[in-house]
């Protein structure tokens, strides 16, 4: 059994997150030692490992829950990479309207260098911003 800061250094996480999983359910309660303090096992590390992972990818975490679901269901493969697949997808509108965003910003700069800026005016982008 270890402790909570060791499941916090070996998962690559905090102490008030791996709190936080417990209290939302994603992590099931500590076992306590004769103190009280939380003592955590192989399977607790590696279900944080796994939700750790899953914030890497960017999930939800009540997409996170529905995945925790499937494993515990023993859901077939398929099932899990169809989670997986409709993840990529809500990630790939993300990296599309990030770039519209990105366009956007560029734009104003653009203005901006060769209309105010040149003139040594007031910026132009609040302005565009606020309008637009």
């Amino acid at each position: 059994m270890i402790t909570i800061g060791e499941l916090a250094k070996r998962a690559q996480c905090t102490v008030p997150t791996i709190r936080y999983y417990e209290s939302i359910g994603l992590l099931p309660m500590a076992q306590r030692r004769e103190g009280g303090h939380r003592a955590y096992g192989r399977s607790d590390l590696a279900r944080l490992t796994l939700i750790r992972r899953c914030r890497d990818f960017d999930l939800p975490l009540d997409k996170i829950k529905d995945l925790l679901a499937l494993e515990a269901n023993g859901k077939p493969c398929q099932e899990t990479a169809d989670f997986f697949a409709a993840q990529r997808e809500a990630i790939k509108a993300r990296i599309k309207a990030l770039e519209e965003l990105d366009f956007t910003l560029s734009l104003y700069v653009s203005n901006c260098r060769s209309g105010c800026m040149q003139n040594d005016l007031p910026c132009n982008i609040y302005q565009d911003m606020a309008t637009n």
